[in-house]
């Protein structure tokens, strides 16, 4: 097993026990392979210079983890006003460039198995994640002809549609993946395709984690997504496939960010 990945869940397995999944707990977590492992620190995940301050986190620099890797959530927010430093256009769309290679390299990696990738969608601004939301909602009290308020509205097309503010898609490093098979399109039978089996189990080679699994809604927050991908770097995505974290019957993938979030944290990372 990578060093990563059990430095990174011993150092803080407790913790996301104890303070993420409730009663799923001590019992539960003797008979997890990874979690009753025992460890002094996260030296494998932490890369720290000659002074011994961190200098990157899963392979990421530290200036960057905290927002590449942050949990954004229905209840949790990016910073007010956040705009990605270095967008630029990759794949046809508009994309961080700290994620441009891996997306190419994922596209050529698939290409090589004879699958499509097509981005369909990337970054997307707070302007644009706002009219989303607003149009889906309006469409949502139309299709009910009149009889739910717009707060049901909401409420119902929240588990579809981020809104402004939540949307991963604002962070420039999350994309929306469709094919031929499909048209382009985005639709539930993504899961039926060459490309969303691949993807499911390569993309992580790549970096990208998938974080509205299947029948994870309570969870999540989100219905399931399987052309949605987020990078969240090779390392720290690594590790996750290696705990199995499609098949867990607790965790997603932003509960592992939020242990990461901990680490940054207990290493004073702002």
């Amino acid at each position: 097993m990578p060093a990563q990945l059990v430095s990174f869940v011993v150092a803080v397995g407790a913790w996301l026990i104890a303070s993420l999944v409730g009663p799923w707990n001590v019992a539960q977590a003797a008979n997890d392979p990874i979690l009753s492992r025992r460890a002094s620190d996260a030296s494998a995940v932490i890369e720290r210079g000659p002074d011994g301050r961190p200098v990157a986190v899963f392979g990421l620099p530290v200036s960057e983890a905290r927002i590449v890797l942050l949990p954004v959530t229905r209840d949790r927010a990016l910073p007010d006003g956040y705009e990605p430093p270095d967008l630029t256009r990759a794949a046809g769309r508009p994309l961080r460039q700290i994620v441009v290679a891996d997306v190419r390299a994922m596209i050529d990696g698939a290409a090589s198995d004879g699958v499509e990738l097509a981005v369909v969608s990337a970054y997307r601004s707070p302007a644009e994640q706002a009219a989303s939301f607003e149009s889906s909602v309006w469409r949502g009290v139309g299709r009910a002809g009149g009889t739910i308020d717009r707060a049901e509205a909401e409420l119902r097309v929240s588990r579809f549609v981020a809104p402004p503010g939540h949307s991963q898609h604002q962070l420039g490093t999350a994309i929306d993946i469709s094919s031929r098979e499909l048209g382009y399109s985005i639709q539930p039978r993504f899961d039926e395709t060459l490309a969303s089996r691949w993807l499911t189990a390569h993309a992580w080679e790549y970096g990208f984690v998938m974080p509205y699994p299947r029948d994870k809604e309570e969870r999540s927050g989100y219905a399931y997504e399987p052309w949605h991908w987020r990078w969240v770097g090779r390392p720290l995505a690594d590790a996750m496939w290696q705990h199995g974290y499609l098949d867990h019957p607790v965790y997603v993938a932003d509960d592992y960010l939020r242990v990461v979030e901990k680490l940054l944290d207990d290493e004073g990372i702002p």
